[in-house]
């Protein structure tokens, strides 16, 4: 490898606690280039009506509608606006989404040999309109019967509490799965066959966990575990908040498709089908 692989105590720190911060990954030229790549990308996709926001009802609609919430969403204000794949409309960031340090540590932290792109996503909290993240966990939105997954957090700006970083409960992930949470919509989406078991989400506060806020800079990154409850407060700041995520999924990791979860992608677009291992050109192996 051309890179430092994590050591025992970092993975360790992984496992017991559901997130780290292994420090700088992109310096500052590399940061210029990623910005303006997102930018230009964001003028393209928002023409093309591919520009999201994660605080929009209609991309939470549930399967029952009689349970739907007609109301304003909890938090009153604010967009988390997001670009999903970029790496499949701009082939200048791919050598940022399938950089080998990334997708090497990641591989350590799921403890698999190989890993395969899951997604990417760049998303930012614009200052004083930034919304609000409620907790959740990641592998509840996902069609994997496992979850072999982490996510990776690339700050693109200093990200702090005060414009919007991401909090999370520190060992939480050890608790389990659970429910796909309304990210302040009033609207679960709930398409899917989950045991009995599998709670909604609480709140980690009460429910007596630590809260640590994971404070970057510009450059730094942070994995988290998908099954680690993590949120974030909104934009409050004068300060943009940016992020280029990077989610890894273990090679060999089952698909269950819409059968658990309506992804961004059919199954019949993916060419997988229910019990198939994930792969393909949507979910490409990064060499690391």
């Amino acid at each position: 490898m051309g890179h430092e692989p994590l050591d025992g105590a970092a993975i360790l720190e992984f496992y017991e606690r559901g997130y780290i911060r292994p420090g700088r990954v992109f310096d500052d030229r590399e940061l210029d280039e990623l910005r303006g790549l997102i930018d230009e990308v964001t003028v393209r996709e928002q023409e093309e009506g591919r520009l999201y926001d994660l605080l929009d009802p209609a991309l939470w609609p549930d399967i029952d509608e009689s349970t739907a919430s007609t109301a304003p969403p909890a938090n009153g204000r604010g967009h988390v606006e997001f670009l999903f794949n970029l790496w499949r409309v701009e082939p200048q960031v791919r050598k940022y989404v399938f950089d080998s340090r990334l997708a090497c540590w990641a591989a350590q932290l799921i403890g698999t040999p190989a890993v395969r792109l899951l997604e990417d996503n760049a998303l930012w909290k614009e200052p004083r309109s930034g919304g609000e993240l409620k907790w959740h966990q990641d592998y509840p939105y996902w069609p994997l019967a496992q979850p072999n997954a982490v996510t990776a957090w690339v700050a693109l700006d200093d990200t702090d509490a005060a414009n919007g970083a991401m909090s999370v409960a520190v060992g939480s992930h050890l608790t389990g799965e659970r429910l796909p949470a309304a990210f302040g919509t009033g609207t679960p989406y709930h398409q899917d066959r989950r045991p009995a078991t599998v709670k909604s989400v609480e709140d980690p506060v009460m429910a007596g966990f630590e809260i640590e806020t994971i404070a970057l800079r510009a450059g730094e990154v942070s994995f988290h575990s998908s099954l680690v409850l993590h949120g974030s407060p909104p934009n409050t700041s004068d300060r943009l908040r940016r992020a280029l995520v990077i989610r890894y999924v273990g090679d060999g990791t089952i698909w269950l498709g819409a059968t658990r979860y309506e992804y961004n992608y059919t199954d019949d677009e993916v060419g997988l089908k229910m019990g198939d291992p994930i792969g393909g050109e949507y979910f490409p192996l990064i060499p690391i």
